[in-house]
């Protein structure tokens, strides 16, 4: 039975995941295959997961949040994400690609005061209905692009903010990015990951190195 090839991009703030996803998406469909383009947390194939993601994210909501609603909030919107948009995909597509996914969540999670352990049984939970059609784990390949956590966030807080008070989470700063990039490093040896350093590449650069490490040739 077909069943589509799931692809995650990972990697701290400013990273490039959302370019390096765009341009393997627009790389495979030019090559004839039906691609799926999705992202976590917050999906326009689930508009509700968008709402939730404003809750979880917008800064005039912060001082409102504890660590422990906001991951719930991240979950619920990871719970709708598995069963309305990638288990119904998996048939239906060549590929699925992602922007961001579970090692995110593990490594912001963590970072915000929360369990791993706790964060590990939740993740499992909510995607347990997917993985009667995934082989091994979730995802088939993950994309860790690594780079420098204080260039990032520069870059990331310079570009267009999706939020007028700000986001949550690129306002607690480099310290708090350096932690999550500490978690996504060790984290990262429990998936199947494959990493990819950005600094001092330019955009083509990382895009051979991600076509190359997936074995998908140019």
């Amino acid at each position: 039975m077909k069943r589509a090839t799931y692809i995650c991009f990972e990697g701290t703030e400013g990273v490039g995941k959302t370019t390096q996803t765009q341009k393997l998406v627009d790389y495979l469909r030019a090559k004839g295959y039906k691609v799926l383009q999705t992202k976590e947390p917050g999906t326009s194939h689930a508009p509700l997961t968008l709402q939730l993601r404003a809750i979880m994210l917008d800064k005039q909501y912060d001082e409102q949040l504890t660590a422990p609603a906001r991951e719930l909030i991240s979950q619920a919107i990871r719970s709708i994400h598995m069963e309305k948009v990638i288990i119904p995909a998996l048939p239906e597509y060549d590929f699925i690609i992602q922007d961001r996914g579970i090692l995110s969540g593990l490594a912001y999670g963590t970072a915000c005061g929360n369990d791993v352990e706790m964060l590990s049984i939740l993740a499992n939970y909510v995607t347990q209905p997917a993985l009667s059609s995934l082989v091994d784990g979730v995802y088939d390949s993950i994309i860790y692009l690594k780079g420098d956590t204080s260039a990032g966030l520069k870059k990331a807080l310079q570009s267009k903010q999706e939020f007028a008070a700000g986001d949550a989470i690129e306002a607690k700063g480099n310290s708090f990015m350096q932690t999550v990039s500490s978690n996504m490093d060790d984290m990262s040896q429990a998936f199947n990951t494959r990493v990819v350093s950005v600094d001092g590449k330019n955009i083509e650069e990382v895009f051979s190195e991600i076509l190359h490490s997936l074995d998908i040739g140019e």
